[in-house]
């Protein structure tokens, strides 16, 4: 019995985009654009990138923080 949608074909293109491919081909245009600084949001950009790495590690810290203050 055949696959009705192959997806592994190279000659198989579908209609709508893959979501995934979608988020790293703008991801990769947001990374030249700020490579470049070829537009006015590149400072937001660069902001934006640095409060999504420090936030999460900032509650990382707190929360393992807390755990050894209870259980001390």
């Amino acid at each position: 019995m055949q696959d009705e949608h192959p997806t592994d074909t190279p000659s198989h293109e579908s209609v709508v985009r893959h979501p995934i491919r979608v988020t790293v081909e703008e991801v990769e245009h947001v990374r030249q654009v700020v490579d470049e600084g070829e537009s006015p949001a590149t400072p937001a950009i660069i902001a934006g990138v640095v409060i999504a790495f420090v936030v999460p590690l900032a509650a990382l810290i707190m929360l393992l923080a807390l755990a050894i203050a209870h259980f001390a």
